[in-house]
């Protein structure tokens, strides 16, 4: 569990990283900061990156889990990128 744990953090912190400029990963290297503004003062948004041992969905959420491809290192598309920034911007994060 550790190693898929590992390589699924690592995919879904590169596309966070992507999406949000001038994020970046704490030297703790298990959580993403995401530098924004609000009412005008600056903050960062902090979300921690840990693998759940337990699904929430329970025994049968943890046997399709399992039988689900390996996650794949890939880039997002320039229109993933586009909804996800119009979707921050709609929210205004």
């Amino acid at each position: 569990m550790a190693a898929r744990g590992s390589v699924a953090k690592t995919l879904i912190g590169t596309a966070i990283l992507q999406v949000f400029p001038g994020s970046f990963i704490d030297s703790d290297q298990k959580t993403i900061r995401i530098p924004t503004t609000c009412e005008g003062e600056p903050i960062e948004i902090k979300i921690s990156m840990t693998a759940a041992k337990d699904l929430v969905g329970g025994q049968a959420s943890s046997v399709a889990a399992s039988k689900q491809a390996v996650p794949q290192n890939r880039e997002m598309t320039d229109e993933e990128i586009a909804e996800v920034k119009r979707l921050v911007t709609e929210l205004g994060l």
